[in-house]
């Protein structure tokens, strides 16, 4: 249970980061420093143009929401222990959430290095396979939890 403890206090620190970039992120936008003030041809080479910037942040937004469910488990773990559905449902979302995501963000850089004629790095092809290994993987723990809690529930009446 220390190292489910752990996890949560790490998802609660990734959810702040996540929170502290986002709020940047619009200062950036709303007050945007000199520096960053770029001309409209500047714009015109990417796919959306201005509105280009905000792909990522849309993608890192679904991400964002899979961290607070995938948090809001692990609370329901330490509270009521492993075996529960709450959990499940959780899970399950949270791992669904990180699956669209993943493949979210895998188009958006396989479209990235198709329009940039393979210019662009592969990094984000990488990372976004692993976020939908990770979301596969919470869909397979939620069918590990749903057995537990029926052999759990079965045990209990056995008594």
């Amino acid at each position: 249970m220390r190292k489910i403890r752990i996890l949560h206090w790490f998802i609660i620190a990734l959810i702040v980061i996540y929170c502290v970039v986002f709020l940047s992120n619009i200062y950036l936008v709303v007050y945007t420093p000199d520096f960053m003030n770029f001309s409209e041809e500047f714009y015109q080479k990417f796919i959306f143009g201005y509105y280009t910037q905000f792909v990522g942040l849309a993608i890192s937004v679904v991400t964002f929401i899979a961290l607070f469910f995938l948090e809001r488990g692990l609370k329901d773990t330490v509270k009521k222990g492993f075996f529960n559905n709450n959990n499940v449902i959780k899970f399950k979302r949270t791992g669904q959430l990180f699956m669209v995501s993943g493949s979210l963000s895998l188009i958006w850089s396989i479209t990235l290095l198709i329009y940039f004629n393979g210019m662009t790095l592969f990094s984000g092809l990488s990372s976004s396979m692993l976020l939908i290994l990770v979301g596969f993987g919470l869909i397979i723990l939620t069918d590990f939890i749903n057995n537990g809690n029926q052999l759990q529930q079965e045990n209990n009446l056995t008594i």
